[in-house]
């Protein structure tokens, strides 16, 4: 470009002019080369970039501070392959040599090996680093738990017990206690694990907590409630809705066995009819106890929502109001029971109205009931993070993290606003916590540079905002010194490309085309087939890489659907018929597929649940026996 400027004629033109055969092809080949890195570029190129760049510390340090981990990972692997030895051996016998690191630190040589990682491995590293030792980190350990994306925490628990001998959930539990250890725990554990762990305890010993019951059931999905029964028989030997019938009675208890039965929601309801039951039911008149139970337990949120618009075109008034209205005479009739009347009011609403309105009761009068407060917190993805600040604010005119760090102190209080505030604002107060102060926190700082990497433009931007007048750049410039202070600034300043699904743990954005998802899956499902038909008696573990790279098609689909970054049942049938392996059909085996798909219960199709259908395919005969997918799309 600068010689195209200076000349009015660009560079290969006047080579074209100069010279001829072969060698003028080289050059032009050479005058036309793109300088700019392609995180596209096949991973023998990226192997032969970083042996290279070992020689060449500015090189090194912008490919390790601007690459995603994906493609150093495929990198690394292919430099193994091609000179038997790894990238990060490469690293540390150059920097034990000396020979071009002129200001080597141990610092250094810490943050460029810890570039090489992958995100889940440093978040497992990090938690060690936070609890070994004598005394624990508590601030960064509460911000390494409440910052887990959702879909990670069995990855990261794997991964801390591979490497350190020991499960996670019990290290936290060692080191932390009272309700601080509670949230942790819960926030530690898999999604359903934490509800049935807290299902259990609101059973247990003396009296039933009958709104946590209440809280739990009626805040989950159709499928998170068949996984937390199935779940719960595992963790305590014991069946739920056994357990539940022998710790409650009347129609409380058929409400929650119902809404615990209810697996799949009506095909057509009769909204005139329902209806008519209801005001029956409030009248005093219904005696059909069971089916009034069952017209909200086996609706789902929007055909109660269709419910709820019926009821108010029927009887004048929205059913959620009548049922607040504290003046009713209810006299002997079906909602006279306090916590069944809770439980119909819950599933009235909204699910981000359901969560406001348990935070806030949680919250208001004499004392806290910090375990449901605990569970509303916990295991919020970051758009219910945003959802319940919003409908908090618009229900109550009040500010949730406020109200919340009114009522509670200490490690909790911080660790009940990680959980609510955007994982990036997190990253942001651990980042100028590891630098304030009489000297600099290294590992801290280097740990959460690595987790932030992939939202570097956010932490930019979140830094500024909360610390007026201060940015991170000028932090690290004041902090650090050397090749480490110029790789971390590198990593400060790298440019992030924008794409759904990033929050959610996946590093490398989707293809720009449809053909190239479907190539770069099929090639990385053919591979790991290969690799399980040649053992087929171990179950084969599908590496963070390959997961990365085969979400490629995850990522392209579900950019396209309603719910972006997760696939809808419209973006799991595209996606499924363009790689290979469709359902029968788009009506009943859709449904039917959909639903083995959906792992989470969240009713989408999640990352998670992706690289769990795919670890489910990878081990079946009926794909690691069959022809490979195609490899080249026409």
């Amino acid at each position: 470009a600068e010689f195209e400027a200076a000349n009015k004629k660009p560079l290969w033109k006047w080579i074209d002019g100069d010279c001829s055969g072969d060698y003028k092809k080289t050059l032009i080949a050479l005058a036309q080369r793109n300088a700019e890195d392609n995180v596209d570029m096949k991973p023998v190129y990226w192997a032969q970039r970083c042996a290279d760049a070992l020689d060449d510390v500015s090189t090194l340090k912008s490919l390790l501070a601007n690459l995603p981990a994906l493609v150093l990972q495929r990198a690394s692997n292919v430099y193994s392959a091609v000179y038997q030895s790894s990238l990060a051996k490469g690293i540390k016998a150059k920097c034990e040599e000396g020979r071009g690191f002129s200001f080597f630190s141990d610092y250094w040589k810490m943050t460029m090996l810890r570039l090489l990682e992958m995100p889940i491995s440093v978040r497992a590293m990090a938690l060690n680093d936070a609890m070994k030792g004598f005394g624990t980190d508590e601030f960064t350990l509460t911000a390494l738990i409440c910052t887990l994306p959702e879909n990670t925490h069995k990855d990261v628990q794997k991964a801390y017990e591979e490497k350190f001998g020991r499960k996670l959930v019990d290290h936290i539990e060692s080191e932390t206690s009272f309700n601080y250890k509670k949230l942790l725990k819960y926030a530690t554990l898999s999604k359903t694990e934490s509800r049935c762990t807290a299902l259990h305890g609101a059973m247990a010993g003396w009296g039933t907590d009958e709104k946590q019951l209440i809280r739990i059931i009626t805040f989950a999905t159709k499928k998170e409630r068949e996984l937390i029964r199935t779940k719960y028989s595992e963790m305590f030997g014991k069946d739920l809705i056994e357990h539940i019938e022998s710790e409650t009675s009347g129609l409380f208890k058929a409400c929650m066995v119902a809404l615990l039965e209810s697996s799949q929601p009506q095909e057509s309801p009769d909204y005139e009819a329902d209806c008519d039951a209801l005001i029956d039911a409030m009248e005093g008149r219904g005696d059909d106890q069971d089916a009034i139970v069952r017209i909200l337990a086996e609706k789902t949120p929007d055909q109660v929502e269709r419910l709820a618009e019926a009821f108010a075109g029927k009887a004048g008034v929205g059913l959620a109001e009548k049922l607040d209205d504290e003046a009713s005479n209810w006299y002997d009739g079906i909602f006279s029971n306090n916590d069944f009347r809770e439980t119909i009011r819950y599933l009235m609403r909204p699910p981000a109205e359901r969560l406001a309105h348990a935070v806030r009761y949680c919250i208001q009068g004499f004392g806290t009931d910090d375990t449901g407060l605990i569970t509303c917190c916990v295991h919020l993805p970051e758009r219910q993070r945003a959802e319940l600040i919003e409908t908090y604010a618009r229900v109550f005119d009040r500010d949730v993290l406020e109200d919340i760090a009114n009522d509670t102190s200490g490690d909790y209080k911080d660790a009940l606003l990680a959980c609510v505030r955007p994982p990036v604002h997190t990253y942001c107060k651990a980042l100028r916590s590891s630098m304030k102060g009489l000297g600099t926190a290294d590992e801290l700082l280097i740990n959460w540079m690595c987790i932030a990497k992939d939202r570097m433009d956010e932490v930019r931007a979140e830094f500024e905002a909360i610390y007026e007048g201060e940015n991170l750049e000028s932090w690290i410039d004041g902090d650090c010194s050397g090749d480490y202070k110029d790789t971390l600034l590198r990593v400060a300043r790298r440019p992030c490309l924008k794409f759904p699904g990033v929050e959610a743990a996946v590093t490398a954005q989707a293809p720009p085309t449809r053909g190239e998802a479907i190539v770069r899956f099929n090639k990385t499902f053919n591979d790991l087939c290969r690799k399980k038909k040649g053992n087929p008696g171990e179950d084969l573990f599908i590496p963070e890489e390959a997961q990365q790279e085969m979400g490629c098609a995850f990522m392209y689909w579900g950019a396209r659907s309603s719910v972006a970054p997760n696939l809808d049942i419209a973006g799991l049938w595209d996606m499924t018929n363009a790689l290979g392996f469709p359902p029968a059909d788009d009506g009943p085996d859709l449904r039917a597929t959909f639903r083995e798909w959906d792992y989470s219960g969240s009713e989408e199709i999640e990352w998670n649940d992706f690289v769990k259908e795919m670890f489910t395919r990878v081990n079946d005969p009926g794909h690691y026996e069959a022809d490979p997918l195609p490899e080249v799309v026409s």
